[in-house]
């Protein structure tokens, strides 16, 4: 029989087990450390719970279940979670203490690495802090990724020179966190080089991205005569070092290492732009979008990253109200009338929105500009994508022809527009072996995507491949079992193949999936009367000929 401790723990595993299940991560967290708090001597319940909360930044939990395991039960980030808590409350001893001796893997350990170093600064060692830090692990790319921290590190040390020769090493490597490139814009600014600053700024700036949306808010304020101040805080220098870090290690991490480090850095400093709205952005671009949320929207209004978290919310508030999202960019471009990012945002939610008339206009105005600014095809792609989906569904085909394909020309293996275009002369009619062609490359770079497959098996079915065309939209089916267009179009090919009592079906289902009021009335009129005949088709053809005799 169970005694009741072990039955408690057997439902706080149950419910943990659920919560990842049904992928809700903050409920698997607090079922998990409520398991372990039933029998922390046990360690496999103590690594579940340690990492269901760090998925979820409850770092606070992790420290507090680290204190009651013997150090060496502790896995390397409740480790460093230990050192991090000690770093925010000025205990550099204990920083160096917790981390000494520690194993990790190379990524953590320049991390551990680079933590330490700067809670030997905070002890007044900034030589054996840069020396720590500059400590080879064997991987370039690591290296490589710790300059801008230990450039910061050089700054803390009053090494002012070194640290501005450091910074340019990391840009000629391609370093570009904005984190360290808003600092060394402010040390540039602090030592009087204003000039260099505006230079170094200036190619970064207002590029259409949204990345490119702080670097434009930094370059106002050097234009403004912002003087530069590198006299910042231990906590926010230390996080803002740090996140140069994770920044530079990111794209060959995965996205859970990167996230973990990002919310021990929230946990240093929970008050930093900077650390708040990168991790917002890497949790929303990962689908974490209940929890990227509050970081995104405590990035405050005078910061330079708050055009860019504000644009992050408007989508993710669009999934559930495209509406408010919508209103939210109208406000964004009230507020920023000048700034790229905000002004794209407001034409993609027009568009998304089916404002095409204002999303054309608004879509067209920005390619003038970049235009003006005689920027690359590769920036400008994604404004004639939009554009010429807006004409497209304004009825201006030749003109959104046009757009799609010098959307296309620069980035031929971009899935959305092969797709969109792919399916657009499809449906036409129009050029179905390059349309055929579109769409197998589009479906190969996103095997996974019923809307991909749809357009796939309806432009076969245009081109009178019914029994191909079934089986792929079958298949869309599965993976898009949501979409009336995808019912829709299974509905016809099966009417051409014969089964016109599963056309029905799927026709009636179609209504049930919110369809367009023009979709509406097409299928009404498909349930009541068919398809009509298929002239290139004997069978068909045979009846046109007798309803045309009678």
């Amino acid at each position: 029989m169970l005694q009741r401790s072990d039955a408690d723990i057997f439902a706080a595993t149950l419910a943990g087990r659920y919560a990842q299940g049904v992928d809700n991560p903050k409920l698997a967290a607090q079922a998990w450390a409520r398991a372990f708090f039933r029998r922390t001597s046990d360690l496999e319940l103590y690594d579940r719970a340690t990492a269901a909360n760090l998925e979820v930044g409850n770092l606070g939990m992790v420290v507090r279940m680290a204190k009651l395991v013997p150090p060496s039960a502790r896995p390397p980030k409740a480790v460093l979670a230990l050192a991090i808590e000690a770093m925010g409350q000025g205990r550099y001893q204990d920083v160096v203490r917790t981390l000494e001796g520690q194993k990790f893997s190379p990524s953590l350990t320049q991390f551990a690495n680079h933590l330490r170093a700067y809670a030997l600064l905070g002890q007044g060692q900034g030589s054996r802090a840069y020396d720590l830090a500059s400590q080879v692990t064997g991987i370039s790319d690591l290296e490589d990724a710790g300059l801008m921290s230990r450039a910061l590190i050089l700054v803390r040390a009053k090494r002012q020179q070194e640290a501005i020769a450091l910074f340019e090493k990391a840009r000629s490597l391609g370093q570009d966190s904005q984190a360290g490139i808003r600092f060394y814009s402010e040390l540039l600014l602090s030592v009087g080089k204003r000039d260099k600053a505006e230079a170094l700024l200036v190619p970064l700036a207002e590029r259409g991205t949204v990345k490119a949306s702080a670097f434009t808010e930094i370059l106002a304020r050097v234009r403004a005569g912002d003087k530069g101040n590198v006299a910042i805080n231990v906590q926010d220098h230390v996080a803002i070092g740090l996140l140069t870090l994770v920044e530079a290690m990111q794209d060959n991490r995965p996205p859970t290492e990167t996230s973990d480090l990002l919310f021990l850095l929230t946990f240093l400093n929970p008050t930093s732009d900077e650390v708040s709205a990168a991790l917002g952005q890497h949790l929303a671009r990962h689908g974490y979008d209940e929890l990227a949320e509050p970081y995104l929207a405590r990035v405050s209004s005078d910061s330079p990253y708050f055009v860019a978290t504000r644009t992050e919310l408007a989508w993710l508030v669009y999934s559930n109200d495209p509406n408010q999202a919508l209103l939210e960019a109208r406000g964004l471009v009230a507020k920023y009338p000048s700034s790229f990012a905000a002004v794209t945002l407001l034409a993609d939610m027009l568009s998304a929105n089916r404002l095409d008339a204002e999303a054309e206009a608004a879509y067209h105005s920005l390619i003038e500009r970049s235009e003006a600014a005689s920027w690359s095809p590769t920036e400008t792609w994604p404004l004639y994508f939009g554009r010429g989906g807006a004409r497209e569904r304004l009825g201006r085909w030749p003109e959104a022809l046009a757009d799609l394909r010098i959307a296309k020309a620069a980035a031929p293996n971009q899935p959305n527009v092969l797709n969109y275009l792919g399916y657009a002369m499809a449906d036409r009619g129009e050029n179905l072996d390059e349309a055929l062609g579109m769409l197998r490359n589009a479906m190969r770079l996103r095997p996974r995507s019923g809307a991909i497959l749809d357009s796939y098996g309806w432009a076969l079915f245009k081109s009178g491949r019914y029994e191909e065309a079934a089986t792929i939209l079958e298949r869309a089916a599965g993976l898009a079992p949501n979409l009336a267009e995808v019912a829709d179009h299974l509905g016809d090919v099966y009417w051409r193949t014969g089964r016109q009592e599963e056309a029905r079906l799927e026709w009636r289902r179609a209504l049930t999936l919110t369809p367009t009021a023009e979709q509406t009335k097409a299928l009404e009129i498909k349930l009541s009367d068919g398809l009509p005949p298929d002239p290139s088709r004997a069978a068909d053809a045979a009846i046109l000929a007798q309803n045309r005799s009678n």
